[in-house]
């Protein structure tokens, strides 16, 4: 057995529902009626790899480099003021820095925006297309019969398949993919 795990029970499907709020609240509909919640499943099924690009605007990414150039304009005014021998005074170095900083970094956002307006990172993510309900095989009646009869959670919205036969569902699933 694998760290982590409970131990393996044969499981049917009871449920598929399109989302997980959907079935999440059909697990607590049957917990309600006195089915253990412990032996109650929500799994997702029928996985996609999904890729998502997010561009980020150029008036943004050129005025958040602008930002970052003033701050890095005022570490180097500050860093000049201290060392070197000036004939400006500390706080126009401090301003000439502040001013040269965000010209020069608003100037590469917008040369970055215009160019190659890339994100950084792709976000790559691993979404189910529909969640089963699945209880222990030998509570499986008992879960149909519930959902067979719940007639005050079934209000149009929740497409809601209850399956008589979760074998046959689950070789057509396999069949499919």
């Amino acid at each position: 057995m694998r760290t982590g795990q409970g131990p393996v029970v044969p499981s049917g499907v009871i449920a598929a529902v399109s989302t997980y709020e959907d079935a999440q609240r059909t697990v607590d509909y049957l917990r309600s009626y006195g089915m253990d919640g412990a032996d109650l499943e929500v799994v997702g099924a029928g996985l996609r790899q999904a890729s998502r690009r997010q561009l980020v605007p150029v008036a943004r990414l050129a005025g958040m480099n602008a930002l970052l150039g003033a701050v890095l304009g005022v570490l180097a005014a500050v860093f000049i003021t201290l060392v070197a021998e000036t004939t400006l005074t500390g706080l126009a170095v401090v301003l000439w820095g502040i001013v040269y900083g965000a010209l020069l970094g608003g100037l590469w956002g917008l040369f970055r925006g215009l160019v190659r307006n890339r994100p950084d990172a792709i976000t790559t993510e691993v979404l189910p297309t529909r969640y089963e309900v699945r209880c222990p095989a030998d509570e499986l009646s008992v879960a149909q019969t519930l959902l067979a009869d719940a007639a005050d959670i079934d209000d149009g919205r929740v497409e809601r398949e209850v399956i008589a036969d979760a074998p046959q569902l689950e070789e057509e699933h396999r069949n499919a993919a």
